[in-house]
């Protein structure tokens, strides 16, 4: 084609997500695959999402509410801030979307972590930002090395806490202390997609920084993962009203559907849910662990939903193999660690199918 395409989509790699159902039923004959490669919530959608988002249906020939301004009133409430302060996005995917888009100009840097979720750095790269990639500390990112590498240059900083793939959460002393090393023209975009899995007392609270005057920060969240509102795609950020303004300033109109809007506003109220899913996180975390270390495989402790282990072998490899025993997982290849597989924490039932699998890998074909 002759037509000058944006120079920025010249390096990106597209983003692939965990495999499907369809994918092993369709390889390997697997009936009813338990799929555990995309940090969804097993436990279903909470009960008040769904009654909420079925009593909105009939209305659905009238474009929902352009501004979101009622799920924003709620989010303000849950965090004590001002609709001003809140964005929402599809997803919180959107939301970096629009981040980057208000802040970002040719040849402006973005610092991101080697290892983390790729999103950022396609955001980025679209608006032809240079990705800056800081170093790990193993498995953890390095805060100091991302300050190293700020220049007069950088634009915005992107930090997942807890990360993703690794599950690892940076704790509140370490965040608060680079939070205030950040020069303040440089937006620290903190994403914490999976902060309600993390442990309470150890996580840094973000939103009490900017409710102190910390102008810089913009924090992502989701109602995807604990919530269990994947497929609905609601997500939000918090942020300066200066800059959530600009962001609502390019959106496009009635980004969020009428259904979605009230699943979402249901799930803020469902505390039962959302109980019971860290419940089942935690009790199935510890069961899986438990099994890792009977087979002597190594394993980052999670601060989310999901663990990331290191297998040995090729990640792709076991991905496959596990699949074939009707368990879908995500091959980390793509985060540059090629041993590494992540899976998330299922149901019960899911968990020891899983184990079962591993058993059968690296028990019986001679791995181990």
């Amino acid at each position: 084609m002759s037509f000058q395409f944006n120079r920025g989509i010249k390096d990106i790699k597209p983003y692939i997500g965990g495999k499907q159902k369809r994918e092993a039923q369709e390889l390997y004959a697997v009936e009813d695959p338990a799929k555990l490669s995309s940090n969804e919530n097993p436990l279903g959608v909470s009960p008040e999402a769904l009654r909420l988002a079925e009593k909105s249906l009939p209305g659905s020939n009238v474009y929902p509410d352009g501004a979101n301004l009622d799920l924003r009133e709620n989010i303000a409430g849950e965090f004590g801030v001002l609709p001003e302060n809140v964005f929402v996005g599809n997803g919180a995917d959107e939301v970096i979307y629009y981040a980057a888009m208000v802040l970002t100009n040719d040849g402006d840097e973005v610092v991101i972590p080697e290892i983390t979720f790729p999103i950022y750095e396609i955001a980025f790269r679209i608006m032809r930002a240079e990705i800056v990639k800081s170093s790990m500390r193993e498995l953890k990112i390095d805060l100091d090395d991302i300050l190293r590498r700020i220049t007069p240059r950088t634009k915005a900083v992107c930090l997942c806490n807890p990360n993703n793939p690794t599950g690892h959460a940076i704790e509140s002393d370490e965040i608060y202390s680079f939070i205030g090393k950040v020069p303040h023209g440089v937006l620290i975009l903190m994403d914490e997609a999976y902060c309600e899995f993390a442990s309470p007392e150890r996580f840094p609270d973000s939103v009490a920084m900017l409710k102190k005057g910390q102008k810089n920060l913009l924090i992502t969240r989701t109602f995807s993962k604990v919530y269990g509102l994947a497929g609905f795609r609601v997500g939000y950020g918090i942020g300066d009203p200066e800059l959530i303004k600009l962001m609502h300033r390019i959106k496009l109109p009635f980004n969020i559907s009428l259904v979605s809007q009230n699943a979402a506003l249901g799930a803020l109220e469902d505390k039962k849910f959302l109980e019971r899913t860290l419940e089942n996180t935690k009790t199935g975390k510890a069961f899986i662990y438990s099994a890792l270390d009977e087979l002597g495989l190594q394993y980052t402790i999670s601060s989310t939903n999901f663990i990331f282990i290191d297998t040995g072998l090729d990640g792709d490899l076991v991905t496959e193999k596990l699949m074939r025993h009707g368990v879908i997982v995500r091959s980390a290849k793509n985060y540059g660690t090629p041993t590494h597989i992540r899976i998330t924490v299922g149901t019960k039932p899911q968990n020891e199918r899983l184990v079962e699998a591993l058993k059968a890998i690296f028990k019986s074909s001679g791995f181990k």
